[in-house]
């Protein structure tokens, strides 16, 4: 189930500002109805030393008007004098004449010690203040004020009602805000994608620009940019493997085809036929060979293609792979055989396939009867696999490109030049080995291909820095 990302965090935002501002009214809420009992317990200390004074000096409790009972609230101090037995024998109003007795509290007072306490009157909840009645000669021993604690409950809530009145609009205006910033910071996407989705497939270089001068987005923008790059040259691959394939495999089998309907024409010799068979032979191996090198750069492009690494004198794997050429004929192919075992954790298989590719390229693109030499040998914690030939070689602007898909030396793309995959096995491998390869010139003529391959443990790898250096920016490597 979709959902609008700006909405839900726009939606999350005012929440939590919400949720904040409600928490800081309740906050609010305690402190002020603190702060309003605290100026209360001062106003009734007040009004307690006044009416001392008072009766000191005059022997009576100063009186209030007279009102009813709800003016008697908006007043709001109910002033008695009660004697040593706790009788009320003043007040400042009749209605206060009747006032609740806390013994407690007078007690205290009794003792000289002020107390404040809170109790209910006629159904409503009071603060009283309880004073000894000092310098009197008369009947008053304690002096009690009292307070109708309503008002500032009142006060309270109707302070907690707009604090949570002002943090619901205050949420309510996160909400718009957040919703219209939010709607601001995803318009650039919105931009990209619509650009990215008005794209059409078959065509090149197109590129996201939109709003690649925005620092935050830059990253983004690159990121698509190099997604695209990468899809060009996969598209590119796919038509050159296209354009490739139909001229390679269409080769092999009509000379396949012209040979079968030469021998079915006429009647001929068995050593005729047995040449067509030959050469027919021939094409299919030319088949098989182009079908087995894509399935294996499909496995290994998919990843289902996991060495085996053990520990394996590549001595071995390379005099094997020499002996295998040398059964096909037609080059001088010397093998300079080391005299220790030099040891490295690879894939015996998946190496000798990497010398064979190696050998393969070396004779197809060098004339009949030169030399190809092979070295292997040890050097600074690596195992050097060498293949040199005197074949006319490669130019200094064209030796980055033999690893890249199908690449060819010969424009003219020959018969025996092949489909150009032999080094893109040879480096996918070695690169699945944790090693490097690389290619040079060799003096005064000759091509050079060297694979290093790490002698330590199974899982040891060279670095990144150390991989090959003639595929640098080259995601697929080939020849």
């Amino acid at each position: 189930m979709a959902f609008s990302l700006g909405r839900t965090l726009a939606v999350r935002f005012a929440l939590t500002m919400g949720l904040a501002l409600v928490a800081i009214a309740l906050w609010a809420y305690r402190g002020t109805t603190q702060i309003l009992r605290d100026q209360l317990d001062r106003s009734l200390h007040s009004s307690y030393q006044v009416q001392s004074a008072a009766l000191a000096l005059q022997g009576s409790i100063v009186p209030l008007p007279n009102v009813d009972e709800q003016g008697f609230i908006e007043i709001n101090r109910m002033v008695v004098g009660r004697d040593v037995t706790g009788r009320i024998v003043q007040a400042n109003a009749d209605l206060a004449m009747d006032l609740a007795l806390d013994s407690i509290a007078f007690r205290r007072a009794l003792k000289g010690q002020p107390t404040t306490t809170d109790g209910t009157w006629r159904g409503r909840r009071v603060r009283a203040f309880y004073g000894p009645a000092r310098g009197t000669a008369g009947a008053v021993a304690v002096l009690e004020v009292a307070s109708f604690v309503a008002p500032i409950q009142a006060a309270s809530r109707d302070a907690l009602f707009r604090m949570i009145a002002t943090a619901l609009l205050g949420a309510l205006a996160s909400l718009a805000g957040a919703l219209w910033l939010i709607r601001s910071a995803l318009e650039p996407v919105e931009a990209i994608a619509r650009q990215a989705g008005a794209m059409q497939g078959g065509r090149t270089g197109q590129r996201i620009t939109a709003h690649a001068d925005v620092i935050e987005l830059r990253g983004l923008i690159e990121v698509l940019n190099q997604m695209l790059e990468r899809l060009e040259r996969s598209y590119e691959w796919h038509r050159q493997i296209v354009r490739d394939l139909g001229h390679d495999l269409r080769t092999p089998i009509a000379t396949m085809r012209a040979t079968v309907e030469m021998a079915l024409w006429t009647e001929r010799p068995l050593d005729q036929y047995r040449e067509a068979l030959a050469s027919t032979l021939e094409e299919i191996d030319r088949l098989t060979h182009i079908t087995d090198a894509f399935s294996l750069l499909a496995k290994l492009e998919s990843g289902d293609l996991v060495p085996t690494l053990v520990q394996t004198d590549v001595r071995t794997v390379a005099g094997q792979a020499v002996d295998r050429a040398r059964e096909v004929g037609g080059h001088d192919i010397r093998f300079t055989r080391p005299d220790e075992a030099l040891q490295a954790p690879v894939d015996a298989r998946l190496l000798g396939i990497v010398v064979d590719q190696l050998l393969d390229n070396a004779r197809r693109h060098t004339p009949p009867g030169t030399k190809v030499d092979v070295a292997v040998a040890a050097q600074d914690g690596h195992v050097r696999v060498i293949v040199e030939d005197e074949g006319p070689g490669v130019s200094e602007d064209k030796i980055g490109q033999l690893f890249n898909r199908f690449y060819r030396g010969d424009p003219a793309r020959g018969r025996q030049a092949g489909l150009g995959l032999g080094l893109t096995l040879a480096a996918a491998l070695v690169d699945l080995h944790g090693g490097r390869i690389t290619a040079e010139r060799r003096s005064p003529r000759g091509l050079r291909i060297r694979i290093e391959l790490p002698s330590g443990p199974p899982g040891d790898s060279l670095s990144n820095s150390h991989r090959s250096e003639a595929r640098q920016d080259q995601p697929d490597r080939a020849r």
